[in-house]
């Protein structure tokens, strides 16, 4: 398998073997003597963050260079660096004898998040990235726990802290501190003069810590003014720890019980090729034709049409295209059937589809409003990206007016646990979308243009 690669430097688009590439940017990353199993696993992570930019798992490819899988420029397109000078034959092995495994949850490759010491225990993917991620678990690691410290620790001034952190440290004035361990049972007449203190397992009296410190008087406080943070691990913490990776890899352990270990639930599969005449291969829908009447009781016919009917024959025919292009499609209702919008959720909630889509026909009481509108819940950023494909594409298809994309809290939209867009594709009470609706052919040219924009949508057309 062959990606097309954006080399920033020489300004140009080129073509690179997948498990050239993952050996490339393994050797980049893992700079130390890695066993043989360590370096399988992050061979599988590189892949499997390289995946994520393909059509066939949902990635545009790269966003600033069209037409290309990724490019090298640092941190653009994946977490990993991109080096595209060679590697050695350790990195060569360990990327071919794993050819084409990647890490999956739920069917979709994981973000392979690392670090390189957790220093006991990783990380809750909650308490750094703010949200819940069910394979990035806290686990306990003693294989990494036996390892040098390295530049762990940095000692910092009052000033300096106030600096870095942009805050203001309130200084004691004529106030005793008392750090436990460190300065204790301090003895002050009414006058604020030491008696006696005690510093560590010695007590000391004023007069002879006065002499022993060069002191003007007895009358002295004391500010702590430089503080040492001592830290344990280095990084973020977040899923495989690669120095205690390589710890397994030395007592044994194969490259499948390393990843498991550090990403919880996760599976090892072989990826998916993208077939050119199966573009949306592994791809999932759920598609819902609207009733119309969503009590399920009361048939409606508007100038003529029912439009329970034009719904159902519009799935149908984008059914049919995008089971064409290797897509897995399901549908809320079968034929002319009544099904509630409860039901018509929890359907599209077992399937655990990519995208829910339902294609309904708006109305209103003056027949001059026309055109089209879709809808998807606030805050959902990838069925915005495929509404406004969806829309531009039907529009310009069937010559309709352009309503806009718009948030919206529907039922389906509150309880379908995917990304939802509800289409209001003509209004069915303006006799001149009621025409278009009436119209096989324009039926079918909305279903194409529903599936152009899929298609752009995945493969960046």
């Amino acid at each position: 398998m062959y990606l097309k690669l954006y080399d920033s430097k020489e300004k140009d688009q080129k073509s690179i073997e997948l498990e050239e590439l993952v050996a490339n940017i393994t050797s980049e990353s893992l700079k130390d003597n890695f066993g043989i199993e360590a370096v399988k696993a992050f061979s599988i992570m590189v892949r499997t963050e390289l995946s994520r930019k393909l059509c066939i798992y949902g990635g545009t490819g790269c966003q600033s260079h069209k037409g290309s899988d990724l490019c090298d420029e640092q941190g653009h397109c994946i977490m990993f660096d991109v080096y595209q000078e060679g590697s050695n034959n350790v990195y060569k092995e360990a990327a071919y004898s794993t050819k084409g495994i990647i890490a999956t949850f739920d069917g979709k490759p994981i973000k392979p998040y690392f670090h390189y010491r957790c220093g006991g225990a990783t990380e809750n993917s909650e308490n750094v990235l703010g949200s819940k991620i069910t394979y990035l678990r806290r686990v306990l690691c003693s294989y990494c726990r036996s390892i040098t410290e390295r530049e762990n620790e940095r000692v910092y001034t009052v000033e300096e802290l106030e600096e870095i952190l942009n805050t203001r440290i309130a200084k004691p004035d004529n106030i005793y501190n008392c750090i436990m361990g460190m300065f204790e049972d301090i003895d002050v007449d009414d006058q604020g003069r030491v008696r006696s203190i005690r510093i560590g397992n010695k007590i000391f009296k004023g007069s002879e810590l006065m002499e022993l410190l060069k002191l003007n008087s007895t009358r002295f406080n004391y500010t702590p003014v430089k503080f040492l943070f001592r830290s344990v691990g280095m990084g973020h913490g977040l899923g495989l720890c690669l120095c205690g990776a390589n710890e397994m890899a030395n007592e044994g352990k194969s490259y499948e019980e390393i990843l498991n270990y550090y990403y919880t639930g996760i599976k090892l599969e072989s990826m998916q090729l993208v077939e050119e005449d199966k573009p949306l291969k592994g791809r999932r829908f759920v598609l819902d034709a609207g009733c119309g009447d969503e009590d399920g009781k009361t048939p409606i016919i508007i100038n003529g049409l029912s439009e329970k009917e034009i719904n159902f024959n519009l799935v149908m025919n984008l059914t049919r295209l995008l089971r064409e292009d290797g897509a897995e499609v399901k549908l809320t209702r079968d034929g002319n059937v009544n099904t509630a919008l409860s039901d018509r959720a929890a359907a599209a909630n077992a399937e655990k589809p990519d995208f829910f889509i339902s294609i309904l026909q708006n109305s209103f009481a003056g027949p001059g409003v026309s055109g089209t509108e879709i809808y998807h819940f606030r805050g959902d950023k990838e069925s915005e990206r495929l509404s406004k494909l969806i829309i531009d594409e039907v529009c310009s298809a069937i010559d309709s007016k352009n309503r806009g994309v718009r948030t919206a809290e529907f039922y389906l939209l509150r309880q379908v646990r995917a990304s939802a867009i509800i289409l209001q594709l003509l209004y069915i009470t303006s006799p001149k979308d009621a025409e278009k609706l009436g119209d096989p052919a324009v039926r079918q040219k909305a279903a194409e243009a529903i599936h152009q924009a899929i298609l752009k949508y995945y493969c960046a057309l």
